[in-house]
C-alpha cells in the first residue's frame, strides 16, 4: 500500500472513532433534527446499527398513535417490540429503517411548511400530529393504500415520499 492510502485509512479510523462517540439524542425531535445533519457515514452507521428504543417511544407519543399500530407501520412483530423495548435495545435493520422512514417524513412535512413562511396555517401546525393521521389515509397515488401500508419497505417509503413531494408541488390534491 502506499503511504497516502494508509494515511486515508487512519484518516477514515478517525472518523470512524469520532462517530462511534457522538452521542445520538433519545428524543424523536432530537434525532429527527440529527438526521437532518448527519453525515453519509453517520447515516449509513445509524442505518447498521439501529434506533434507540427511547426515539421509538417518543416518536409513537408525538405522532399520537398506539403501539399496536406503529408495530404494523414499521413492520416490527409484537413479540419483538416488547423485547426491544424492555431491554432498551436498538431497532435495527429494516424495522429501524422503517422508524427513520418515518422520522424522515415528518422532515419532509416540516420543510414543506418552512417553504411556505407566508401560509398562516403553519404556524400551529403540529407536524407530528398530523403525519400520525394523515399515514392512516388511503392514497390514490398509492393505489388506494394508506402510506401506514407501505412504510415497512423501501419501495413504500419511497413511494410515500414521493406523493409527498406531489402534494408540496401541487401536482396532488
Amino acid at each position: 500500500m502506499s503511504r497516502g492510502v494508509i494515511g486515508k485509512l487512519k484518516e477514515q479510523g478517525a472518523v470512524d472513532s469520532a462517530i462511534k462517540q457522538k452521542k445520538i439524542p433519545v428524543k424523536a425531535a432530537g434525532f429527527r433534527n440529527y438526521l437532518r445533519r448527519a453525515t453519509l457515514a453517520e447515516r449509513i452507521k445509524l442505518e447498521r446499527e439501529g434506533v434507540p428504543s427511547e426515539v421509538v417511544s417518543d416518536l409513537i407519543t408525538v405522532i399520537g398513535v398506539s403501539t399496536n399500530n406503529f408495530q404494523r407501520y414499521a413492520g416490527i412483530p409484537k413479540a419483538t417490540f416488547t423485547l426491544r423495548m424492555r431491554d432498551k435495545l436498538l431497532f435495527s435493520g429494516t424495522q429501524g429503517q422503517s422508524v427513520v422512514g418515518i422520522l424522515d417524513l415528518i422532515n419532509q412535512v416540516e420543510d414543506m411548511l418552512a417553504a411556505d413562511p407566508d401560509n398562516p396555517d403553519a404556524k400551529n401546525f403540529d407536524v407530528e400530529r398530523w403525519v400520525g393521521e394523515w399515514i392512516e389515509r388511503p392514497q390514490p397515488a398509492l393505489g388506494g393504500l394508506a402510506p401506514a401500508e407501505v412504510m415497512d419497505t423501501p419501495t413504500g417509503r419511497a413511494s410515500v415520499m414521493r406523493v409527498l413531494g406531489a402534494i408540496q408541488s401541487g401536482a396532488y390534491q
